[in-house]
C-alpha cells in the first residue's frame, strides 16, 4: 500500500496506539517497582499461592494487589453510596454502614453473601438458647 491509500492511514494510527500502549505498560510496570500497596505483598503471595499461581515477580503481585484494590474500593463506595441515600431518608445524622447496603453493591459486582439468622460461638451458647 502506497502512503497516500486510504488503507495506509488507519494501519498507521493502530501502529502508533500499540507503541503508545506498550510505552505506558512499561511505564505501569516500572512505577510497580516503587508502589507500596494497601494490601501487603505477603497477603498478595499467600492467596496467589493458595488458588495456584506462583509469581517471583513482585510487580505482578503488586499489579494483584492493585487491582484487588480498585475492586474493593469500589465496592465500598458503591456501598456507602447507598448508605447515604438511604440515609438521607432516615432522619438519623449517625454515618452507618449497614450489611444489606454492602449485600447489595456485593451482588452487583458478582458476588453472593447469605446473612445468618444467627452466630452460635459454643455449644453452651446454643444450648442456653434452647432453654
Amino acid at each position: 500500500l502506497s502512503k497516500g491509500s486510504p488503507m495506509a492511514a488507519p494501519s498507521a494510527k493502530r501502529a502508533r496506539a500499540d507503541t503508545g500502549q506498550k510505552e505506558s505498560f512499561a511505564s505501569l510496570l516500572k512505577s510497580m517497582e516503587e508502589y507500596e500497596p494497601t494490601i501487603p505483598d505477603v497477603v498478595v503471595t499467600h492467596y496467589l499461592e493458595k488458588v495456584g499461581f506462583s509469581a517471583e515477580d513482585t510487580k505482578i503481585k503488586r499489579l494483584v494487589a492493585l487491582a484487588t484494590q480498585k475492586f474493593l474500593y469500589e465496592i465500598i463506595s458503591d456501598a456507602m453510596q447507598r448508605s447515604k441515600i438511604r440515609e438521607k431518608k432516615d432522619t438519623k445524622k449517625k454515618k452507618t454502614l449497614h450489611m444489606e447496603d454492602l449485600a447489595l453493591s456485593l451482588k452487583q459486582h458478582g458476588i453472593s453473601v447469605v446473612k445468618k439468622d444467627f452466630l452460635v460461638d459454643s455449644i453452651n451458647t446454643l444450648h442456653n438458647l434452647t432453654q
